[in-house]
């Protein structure tokens, strides 16, 4: 885990704005997170897929880049799957691994941009099925 300076934010945001961060880092773990919180005394901005941002101007602060992955089955039962997922999984593939899988529910809300820790924000909803 590097803290990097001045670092373009172009590549990590859809609408592809070169604002850049005071500084950035990417998490890989909640200890990852936790490391970088306990040194950390600027502004933060948690960043997912950067699909629901707009850049008007350089970031003065820390941005923390989501990158926590991961995907475990906490319990799978005839009515019901419960499964704990990482905030930094890419959306549209943890929609398409639970179809893979054999559960359904959720793949009217394929192809929406993002994070799963970003999902409960970022108002996902199409066709009837909505994520609350």
């Amino acid at each position: 885990m590097k803290i990097k300076h001045n670092f373009s934010l172009k590549k990590h945001n859809t609408f592809g704005i070169n604002a850049k961060a005071k500084a950035f880092v990417k998490v890989f773990s909640e200890q990852d997170l936790i490391d970088v919180l306990k040194q950390n005394t600027d502004p933060i901005f948690l960043l997912g897929g950067g699909s629901n941002l707009l850049l008007r101007k350089d970031v003065d602060g820390l941005i923390i880049k989501n990158k926590i992955s991961g995907k475990r089955i906490i319990n799978d039962d005839k009515n019901s799957v419960l499964i704990e997922v990482g905030g930094g999984e890419n959306w549209h593939d943890f929609v398409l691994w639970t179809i893979e899988n054999g559960w359904s529910g959720i793949e009217n809300l394929s192809l929406i941009p993002g994070t799963v820790g970003a999902s409960p924000i970022q108002n996902i909803g199409a066709y009837g099925v909505e994520l609350k």
